[in-house]
């Protein structure tokens, strides 16, 4: 451990440097160990330094022969039983806990009436001293937070609180690894009321009674500055202060004094980062996250802190952020948006009906990969395809600034072209061509449509942008239309329109057995065979070895890694979040108007209680495709989960009007029981398992409506039947959940516990 630089103040006390103890409060000075004496089996070498908690000597181990850390703590201590007994107690704990980023402590004992602590000998810096020179930076900063966020999270599993987390408290080793230091001693120092409590008044005195800490004004959290009672997610919030501090240089608060410190934690947020970007906006989010002023709104575990830092560290998941906000784009105007509605055949020949629609699925697939601009994604212009309607009603339909307006002539393999892109707001052509082409060389066709109209919307092509659009061309033809048309069945949630999908996209896999585009498709149905209906079918093999096709013929398949992502966040792999981030994010990265990839990361992101990210991620869904019924259900289930339930009732009934699943009906049923409507939610479920009588989840509706009303025997009748119906849906882990809340509300705490593991380890965390 690096020693302290002391200086001797006017009135006798010594003032310690931030370097060993990680407290800066004044102390009375003692009387010295001298050099070569004895601490048990412990053989003082030098004073490291002095603070709050008494004086740190560096020693060596005479049995082991090792050197280490001993920190004689004040006198008080001993004259106190009370709090001796509780030293000892907390000493044992924190010996307990054996993690790479926490100081292990080795051995306690007494040196005549002070006691001492033995911890591991460190050498390096602490984080305070590292910020002197400003900030991290976002991978040191990511670096350093990841290794803080699981000192903590193996702590708080032993139930050890910390209570005075800084960048005193937080020392950065020679060899690498962050070190969380004095695990438990604030805990053990804290100025009590008559009641047990404390108070902020308490707080500030305790800085002129010797030996007593009780955090540090800038990292208290609002309750403990209210002198409150405070549990593990104070130590949340000054995780996340530190956070701020080391993306930004600067602390999160700060007054010109202590009072006006706590005033700012109770009162202000820290000020913005100026235009973050990557890894360092998500690092941002998570700080805020943190340093919510009510308890119940931060992350409520440091493993879910983990879990969003293992997110943010994916190269390509990084990429989601600054997505999830649309750029501005040549004149600095908002993000622009454009539709392309099937191609018209001048003939009016059926027989090239899936031509219409495959010259615009092309044109969109290419705009779609330009980052900063919106495109409506085929799902959301087949309504036109039998349709005869003006642009400019098509615009308003899919509000969008701009139609491109295409039609048609076919002689035999050639194909003249021609195109219009009208503007909405101004009513008239933006730019129009004709373009000779043959059936052959469509790909050149699109790229130069997609071109000029990202010029007449003053978009430019950055060098990603020409990365991605760089991609070889699609298939075409009857497998290409039968396929439009699978994609069409999927984007509604039901049994029927899955299985009719499934023959559009077999018969397009006879047709063309080389498009990788035909082996997603399928690859995406037997997904929801497997996740949603039938589970313990073949389903989830057949989805896996389908998406395994379409990225051998095609490795960088925005649609097949947006699938394999999905098949990663399954239970047959173990909810692999981290992996399904991955190759979602990296399917938007490719294909930014990627509508389905950025529901998905939606869905992830809200059982990882990332839930602000998620809804960024489900309204950039349905930004891209407003008729996403299922992103915005989803965003209403995040609501539901931030206690939001008003606004998530009204969200949940549209659902239920809108796309008729037994998830929406389940969540609108839980949004009703938390508003008190406990008979509308029963008829509810009524109405919901006469229509999916398959589903376990009205089950523990109805246990959790009987548990409120005090029915104990309804309710545990329910979850008995909950678990007969057990099969191994993806979304079981909610039904388990569930069963949790009804034990809870029964007050039988064991049992609560015990599903709320199962729900926590079966994808729920």
């Amino acid at each position: 451990m690096k020693a302290a630089h002391a200086a001797q103040a006017p009135s006798g006390r010594e003032i310690t440097g931030a370097g060993t103890l990680g407290y800066d409060f004044v102390v009375m000075a003692s009387t010295r160990i001298r050099t070569g004496a004895r601490l048990g089996p412990y053989e003082v070498v030098a004073l490291l330094g002095t603070g709050g908690m008494g004086e740190v000597y560096r020693a060596r181990d005479t049995r082991l022969g090792r050197e280490v850390a001993v920190k004689v703590l004040p006198a008080t201590f001993a004259s106190d039983e009370n709090r001796l007994r509780r030293f000892k107690q907390e000493a044992r704990a924190a010996a307990a806990l054996n993690h790479p980023n926490i100081c292990m402590v080795f051995d306690i004992g007494t040196h005549g009436d002070q006691p001492y602590m033995v911890t591991e000998f460190l050498e390096g810096d602490t984080l305070r001293e590292r910020l002197g020179t400003g900030p991290l930076g976002g991978q040191k900063t990511l670096d350093y937070s990841l290794q803080i966020a699981r000192g903590l999270s193996a702590a708080h599993a032993r139930g050890i609180v910390h209570r005075d987390l800084k960048p005193e408290n937080l020392f950065v080793t020679k060899e690498g690894p962050i070190k969380l230091l004095d695990f438990g001693l604030a805990k053990l120092t804290e100025p009590r009321g008559p009641d047990g409590s404390h108070s902020a008044m308490q707080t500030l005195t305790a800085n002129t009674q010797p030996g007593v800490v009780l955090g540090t004004a800038g990292y208290m959290s609002p309750e403990q500055v209210r002198g409150e009672p405070a549990d593990h997610r104070a130590d949340l919030f000054a995780f996340g202060a530190v956070l701020y501090e080391m993306l930004t240089g600067r602390r999160a608060f700060r007054g010109g004094s202590t009072i006006e410190t706590m005033n700012s934690i109770l009162n202000d947020d820290p000020s913005a980062i100026p235009s973050p970007f990557g890894v360092a906006r998500a690092l941002e989010k998570i700080a805020r996250r943190c340093l919510e002023k009510e308890a119940g709104k931060r992350f409520q575990l440091a493993q879910d802190v983990v879990f969003a830092l293992e997110a943010a560290s994916e190269p390509p998941a990084r990429e989601l952020y600054p997505l999830a906000s649309p750029p501005s784009v040549g004149d600095g105007s908002a993000e622009r948006s454009v539709a392309v509605p099937p191609f018209k055949d001048l003939a009016g020949n059926p027989e090239n009906a899936h031509l219409g629609l495959g010259l615009a699925d092309a044109i969109i697939t290419e705009l779609a990969a330009l980052k900063s601009l919106l495109v409506r994604p085929t799902a959301a212009i087949l309504r036109f395809q039998d349709r005869s309607v003006s642009p400019e009603e098509a615009g308003r339909e899919l509000g969008v600034d701009a139609v491109l307006d295409g039609s048609f002539q076919r002689a035999g393999s050639r194909l003249r072209v021609t195109v219009q892109l009208i503007g909405m707001a101004e009513g008239r052509p933006l730019w129009g061509t004709k373009i000779d082409t043959t059936l052959d060389d469509i790909f050149q066709m699109q790229d130069d449509v997609s071109r000029n109209v990202a010029e007449a919307l003053s978009v430019h092509f950055t060098p990603s942008d020409e990365h991605r659009v760089a991609r070889p061309p699609l298939s075409t033809g009857r497998a290409y239309e039968l396929y439009l048309k699978g994609k069409l069945h999927l984007s509604r949630e039901s049994l029927s329109e899955v299985n009719a999908a499934i023959e559009c996209f077999e018969q397009a896999r006879e047709a063309d057995a080389s498009s990788a585009l035909v082996w997603a498709g399928l690859s995406d149905a037997y997904a929801r065979l497997a996740f949603t209906f039938q589970p313990e079918g073949d389903w989830h093999r057949r989805a896996e070895e389908t998406c395994k096709k379409a990225l051998a013929l095609d490795p960088g398949l925005p649609e097949g890694r947006y699938l394999h992502g999905r098949l990663l966040w399954t239970p047959e792999r173990g909810f692999d979040h981290s992996g399904a981030l991955r190759e979602l994010a990296g399917a938007v990265a490719a294909r930014p108007s990627l509508d389905s990839a950025y529901q998905w990361l939606g869905t992830v992101l809200m059982h990882l209680t990332l839930l602000d990210e998620a809804v960024e991620a489900l309204e950039r869904a349905t930004a891209i495709n407003p008729q996403d019924t299922i992103s915005s259900m989803l965003r209403g289930f995040c609501r539901y989960l931030q206690g939001r339930f008003s606004e998530a009732y009204e969200i949940s009934e549209k659902a239920v009007q809108s796309t008729p699943s037994a998830w929406a009906r389940y969540q609108f049923a839980l949004c009703q029981l938390q508003l008190g409507r406990h008979d509308a939610a029963t008829e509810n479920m009524d109405q919901a398992s006469r229509q999916f009588p398959e589903s376990v989840f009205f089950h523990t509706i109805y246990g959790l409506i009987a548990a409120q009303r005090g029915d104990s025997t309804a309710a545990q009748r329910q979850i008995q039947l909950t678990e007969e119906n057990k099969k191994s849906f993806g979304h079981y882990h909610h039904a388990q959940y569930d069963v949790a809340c009804i034990y809870a509300t029964l007050d039988d705490r064991e049992q609560a516990l015990a599903w709320l593991e199962q729900a926590a380890s079966n994808g729920f965390p």
